[in-house]
């Protein structure tokens, strides 16, 4: 598998030294895989509408795309991804308040919270992210292909290099970088051909339902912490570990499920991992990490 991002051999990197995570056995999560269908894309949430202005829908959407989960002590409604895209959706449905460089770029926190309907976790720090964007402006950011566009975005704004430090090694993981060209492709905004060269997307979801099906195993000090509601600091080894034997488990994931006669991309496998997560009972927590890169 090509790897021009660098994602698939970096983290396999990490993976291999890894201390506090490893990987185990894949059968479970192939067996579950094998049958479900590959989401497809969700239009009950999301906006669709003109391509170039789905486009700035997406672009605007993944970049407030990131920590959603809240403390049991949180007093304002508890909201998703799927309730945050749904509120961007009837904003660019209405008109332009978040859809122009303009906008963005004199955006506050205070602003971006009433339009998206209340409070959200790192409310400043989206608004941050937002003013960054308008002062780019869209063009540019969308290359002819997936890892162009997931290069172009890490490389031109703050908010989207997500790249680790690990034993001295700089380690790309790129999550919302890559997470919207997929979207661009997986809402017909664009079509990669080179798709198949992203990555998972490391999350706080996939890690759990890896871990659920016995396809990560965590240290107990590490298990401990997770399961205690104890935050993982960004950065420190036991989360870079995390998300990277996440990505590098994915790819197995994938290896097993062709071996079975499934060939599936990488972002296929994560799309049915994220939506199977949302809904499946008994699984131990996620691990909690404030950052803004997932």
């Amino acid at each position: 598998m090509d790897d021009p991002l660098g994602v698939r051999e970096a983290c396999a990197w990490v993976t291999e030294r890894a201390r506090q995570v490893r990987i185990g056995s894949l059968d479970a999560a192939v067996e579950a895989i094998l049958p479900v269908p590959v989401p497809g894309w969700d239009t009950d949430h999301h906006y669709l509408g003109p391509p170039e202005r789905t486009l700035r829908y997406l672009l605007v959407l993944d970049t407030i795309n990131f920590s959603f989960w809240v403390p049991p002590t949180w007093s304002g409604p508890k909201r998703g991804y799927r309730e945050a895209a749904a509120a961007l959706r009837h904003v660019f449905e209405a008109g332009d308040d978040l859809a122009t460089t303009k906008a963005l770029r004199e955006l506050t926190a205070t602003r971006l919270g009433k339009l998206l309907g209340g409070p959200l976790p790192m409310l400043e720090e989206r608004a941050v992210a937002l003013r960054e964007l308008g002062r780019h402006g869209f063009e540019g950011l969308v290359q002819p292909t997936a890892a162009g566009t997931a290069s172009a975005l890490a490389e031109r704004l703050d908010s989207y290099r997500d790249v680790a430090l690990y034993q001295g090694r700089r380690i790309p993981i790129l999550k919302r970088a890559q997470i919207v060209a997929a979207d661009l492709h997986g809402a017909g905004v664009r079509t990669f051909a080179d798709v198949d060269q992203l990555t998972c997307f490391a999350d706080y979801k996939l890690p759990q339902i890896l871990r659920h099906w016995g396809a990560l195993l965590l240290a107990p000090d590490l298990a401990q912490r997770i399961d205690t509601h104890a935050q993982l600091a960004p950065g420190e080894p036991a989360e870079v570990e995390l998300r990277c034997a996440t990505v590098t488990c994915v790819e197995r994931l994938r290896d097993g499920l062709i071996v079975q006669g499934r060939p599936l991309k990488a972002v296929e496998v994560d799309w049915i991992l994220w939506e199977a997560s949302q809904d499946l009972e008994g699984m131990a927590p996620y691990h909690r990490t404030r950052t803004v890169f997932y």
